[in-house]
Formats: structure tokens, C-alpha cells, sequence
């Protein structure tokens, strides 16, 4: 048994089957997620300053994730970035992101603050109150990074277990930028928590096996003799990132739901003042 299967046994998935869900901007479809990528050819791969490569650098390309009917990732045509196109960057910046939120996204949310967190999200970013830290500290767990995007969109994950279990993922862009990396610009969408979990297994199953033939190749002396890359040292940190979602997995938050409430009653009173 996997340690996505195990983690998500706690909280007994029960949902196994495909189901649609509304989501704004958008059209009823069927829930389903999926994380795509494709690596640079290792020709094209630029060397870091110092002619350098290694691990992080080797996942040169790009990637985007197809959820409920939508994009995010992803650029729509404008004049700005002509075709459509997936986000170009290193593709271990998703992989690691979505890891970095998976222990937080994966602990039920109880459903008034559900609500919190999703009626006024730019209370959770003007609050200057005092004594809000746990309440802080608990949202931002639900917020992947982005700010490495020209135009950063806000996405916002969180599990809920009310009715169905659910991931849901929230995105907007919080100003006219015309560079939008989401389509639509804003939406929200929710995938049984079972076919998320699959998701993510197999976007870090995919990219650990093509991370290790790209190793191979450069093994075989498919780089410039030029670049400066440890293969060694790059062997071993494969091995450890191999694990990692397997660690990620192993992270239980200790939520203290009665300091959260009380943190984000607090964020939102000064709202209503």
C-alpha cells in the first residue's frame, strides 16, 4: 500500500466514482485532474551561469494541470502570448509546490471555515490583527506558491468530507495583467479526493522515470563535455527525491481547531468594522 493510500485511509475515501461538479467561468464536467508536463530535450537544456547543470535544472520544460474541464498553467491565446501554451519553466517548481501543500490540503476542512476561506480571501492578506497566527498559519499551508509567474494567480486547495470527499482548488488573478496562466482567470473546481490522490501519484511516478532517463542519457555522454554536472551527486539526489512524496506523505498536520476559529473570527471582525 502506497503512503498516499495509507494517509488518505485515515479519513475514509469512500468515492470512487467520476462525478461532476460546477465550477465559475466554466461548464459542468466530469471530475477528473491531471498534471501534464514535458522536460526540454537535453540539447536545449541551458546550462546555469557557470555552465552548471544539475537536478533542478535537468527538469527544464513545461507543464500545466487539466482539472474538471479547465487549465491552469497554462496561458490562453492573447496578444501578449499569441498561441495557447503551458507555463515554460522547471518542472520540479509544480512538483515540489504541490507537495510542499499535500499535508494541509489533505486534512479535512470542517465547513464554516470552508466558508472563511473562501467569502473574502483578501482578509486572509490585509490582516494586521493581533493574536491571528494559527489561523494564518493554517490558511497559507492551503496556498501553493506561484510568485516565481509573471502574473501570479492565487490558487487555494483544501479538502472537505461534508457531503462528498473532495479536493477543491480555487484560482484567480488578482489584477489585469495580460499574461493569465489559468483558463479561466477565475474559477473553482472539486475531483473526488481519490482521483486527486491518483493524480498526484502518477505526476511524481512520470517524472521520477523521465528524470532517470534523462540521467541515462547524460550517463552515456549526452551533454558537452563543457557543462559542469556531478553525476554522482546527481544519481544520489535522484534517489532522494524519489522519496520525497513518500515524506510529504508522512507529515500529519496537528491543527488547533479552536485556535484557527478563533484567529480567523478575529481576521474577519475587523472586516465588518
Amino acid at each position: 500500500m502506497s503512503a498516499l493510500e495509507q494517509r488518505n485511509q485515515r479519513h475514509q475515501v469512500t468515492s470512487k466514482a467520476k462525478w461532476s461538479t460546477a465550477a465559475r467561468g466554466g461548464e459542468h464536467t466530469a471530475g477528473v485532474i491531471r498534471f501534464h508536463f514535458r522536460l526540454r530535450p537535453l540539447a536545449d537544456v541551458e546550462p546555469w551561469g557557470d555552465r552548471s547543470l544539475h537536478w533542478f535544472a535537468l527538469t527544464d520544460g513545461w507543464y500545466w494541470i487539466d482539472v474538471d474541464g479547465h487549465t491552469l498553467f497554462h496561458h490562453p491565446s492573447s496578444a501578449d502570448t499569441g498561441q495557447p501554451s503551458p507555463v515554460d519553466y522547471y518542472v520540479v517548481r509544480l512538483w515540489e509546490d504541490i507537495q510542499e501543500v499535500l499535508p494541509s490540503l489533505l486534512e479535512p476542512v470542517p465547513a464554516d471555515l470552508v466558508d472563511r476561506m473562501t467569502s473574502d480571501q483578501d482578509a486572509w492578506y490585509r490582516a494586521g490583527v493581533e493574536d491571528t497566527e494559527a489561523a494564518l498559519d493554517w490558511y497559507s499551508g492551503h496556498v501553493m506558491y506561484t510568485s516565481y509567474l509573471a502574473a501570479s494567480p492565487h490558487i487555494l486547495w483544501w479538502r472537505s468530507v461534508a457531503d462528498r470527499d473532495t479536493i477543491t482548488v480555487d484560482w484567480r488573478h488578482p489584477t489585469e495583467s495580460g499574461v493569465d496562466c489559468t483558463v479561466p482567470r477565475q474559477g473553482r473546481a472539486s475531483v473526488p479526493t481519490e482521483l486527486f490522490l491518483q493524480a498526484v501519484e502518477e505526476f511524481d511516478r512520470e517524472l521520477i522515470d523521465a528524470m532517470d532517463r534523462r540521467i541515462t542519457e547524460i550517463e552515456a555522454g549526452g551533454l558537452d563535455p563543457d557543462v559542469r554536472l556531478d553525476i554522482a551527486q546527481l544519481r544520489d539526489e535522484h534517489q532522494r527525491r524519489s522519496g520525497s512524496l513518500a515524506a510529504a506523505m508522512r507529515h500529519v498536520p496537528a491543527t488547533d481547531w479552536t485556535a484557527v476559529r478563533k484567529g480567523a473570527a478575529r481576521i474577519f471582525s475587523t472586516r465588518t468594522q
